[in-house]
């Protein structure tokens, strides 16, 4: 038997059931093929003519990128939605939003860790690529080849560091991870 608090949300919670549809797959497609091609151009044309220090510096950009869009995509399929309805009852900024977005989390964490999270990951091994040639330049007496074992060995683990970390620190925090999103969102929603 439901709680009178869970029956009043009945309406704003609708089914539990998750079902991928074929709009949606078609969209996230969409979605995957133009921000790989615009995040690969972009990264090709700023990695391959800048200096070792801001190669460094984008990879560590696209890591830290990649590591949050996890976190995020982890918590919103973590996060429990009555909380969230005690918050807009509170009146709390961003609760609205942040329900919104728990309702349709298998979508959400699609976006954020399979898309964002996983084009900035591969970008960032890509951009080992750039740093590996400049550091072949440098070391003339290091293989190339051990070289970019090395740079993309170091790229990987901590992409993979950050993210162990990030999913800990969502699965123990999704409520107030979701609600940093909804009041993030709610600052550019249009519908205040």
């Amino acid at each position: 038997m439901q709680s009178d608090f869970e029956e009043k949300y009945v309406k704003i919670l609708g089914s539990k059931k998750v079902r991928a549809n074929k709009k949606w797959l078609c969209q996230i497609f969409l979605l995957s093929l133009v921000l790989s091609i615009a995040f690969s151009l972009l990264a090709q044309l700023t990695l391959s003519h800048t200096n070792l220090a801001i190669s460094l510096i984008l990879i560590a950009v696209l890591i830290i990128i990649s590591v949050i869009a996890d976190i995020v995509g982890v918590a919103v399929t973590a996060c429990n939605v009555k909380p969230l309805l005690e918050n807009i009852e509170k009146g709390v900024f961003g609760a609205r939003l942040g329900l919104r977005i728990v309702k349709q989390a298998d979508k959400a964490s699609s976006i954020c860790s399979d898309v964002i999270g996983d084009i900035c990951s591969i970008l960032s091994g890509a951009g080992g690529v750039s740093i590996t040639l400049q550091l072949t330049e440098l070391f003339s007496s290091v293989s190339s080849f051990v070289l970019a074992l090395f740079v993309n060995a170091i790229i990987a683990s901590l992409s993979i560091v950050g993210k162990a970390v990030g999913k800990t620190y969502a699965l123990n925090n999704p409520l107030k991870i979701v609600l940093i999103v909804g009041k993030v969102f709610s600052i550019f929603s249009k519908n205040k």
